[in-house]
């Protein structure tokens, strides 16, 4: 009896070191899923923006898709989740574009057809980067509010980037306080703080933010659990904040026809 359970524990142990390393060597992966295929806003079925090519300090290619505003219209500078690429958000910007909307976003290391490998640091110089050269990107200075929208792994992206250079507003779509802190979630039997060097601590980032904040989130997010939106909510340091709840929406609901009124609404009252 003895002899099976010390048996049973060895193979346990075997195997968690095993899912460990794995966790370990493709913890980039975990995080960066992206697809990198190289679209054309036209063949995404979305002519009306333009791609642009920016090039980083260390010698990589960014591919941007752009497309400014109609008149004193809000630009929004958009970072998007860690699943699929600029593409696969096509209907999103043309919703935007429809409303008058300029739109700028940006297709990460490994994404879209850009260059690189993504980390936080990389994706964080490069949404700096895409701020400071948005003018160069629009081929003209925008006249109306530059409005950062994160969605999903992009809240991180646009919350760090407001800490940074301020926007007009931030809106952020399914939120989350730290990539540590949701992966603790759902693998609480590792030792994440020793796994991942990918924070995104958005909760030490957003209380340095004064811009006004929208945040959108499905209450049935299995994904981004809600209470992440609230907490970050809570912590944020704007005093014009609000939440816009999806009841019974999940990871993929908040850009719904009621989400999208309420990113309207705020954007038109800023």
């Amino acid at each position: 009896m003895i002899h099976f359970f010390r048996r049973t524990l060895l193979w346990a142990v075997v195997l968690y070191i095993c899912a460990f390393a794995v966790v370990w060597f493709a913890r980039s992966l975990f995080i960066y899923p992206f697809d990198p295929t190289h679209v054309t806003p036209a063949q995404a079925g979305e002519p009306r923006l333009s791609e642009y090519k920016l090039a980083t300090d260390d010698g990589e290619t960014l591919i941007l898709w752009a497309r400014p505003a109609k008149g004193n219209k809000a630009t929004v500078l958009y970072f998007h989740g860690n699943a699929g690429n600029l593409a696969s958000r096509a209907q999103r910007f043309d919703r935007l574009i429809d409303r008058g909307y300029g739109v700028v976003a940006l297709g990460y290391r490994r994404s879209s057809g850009s260059t690189g490998q993504p980390s936080e640091t990389t994706i964080s110089q490069d949404a700096l980067l895409v701020r400071k050269e948005l003018s160069n990107i629009l081929n003209h200075t925008p006249k109306g509010k530059i409005i950062y929208y994160g969605e999903s792994l992009g809240t991180g992206v646009a919350s760090k980037l407001a800490t940074s250079v301020a926007p007009d507003a931030l809106i952020l779509e399914a939120p989350y306080t730290s990539v540590v802190s949701l992966a603790k979630e759902q693998m609480p039997i590792f030792p994440i703080d020793l796994v991942l060097d990918q924070r995104w601590q958005t909760d030490q980032h957003i209380p340095k933010v004064k811009s006004p904040t929208l945040i959108l989130h499905g209450t049935q997010d299995k994904v981004i659990p809600y209470a992440h939106g609230k907490t970050v909510l809570k912590l944020s340091g704007a005093k014009n904040k609000k939440m816009e709840t999806i009841k019974g929406g999940n990871h993929l609901s908040a850009f719904s026809v009621q989400g999208q009124k309420a990113i309207y609404r705020f954007i038109e009252a800023l």
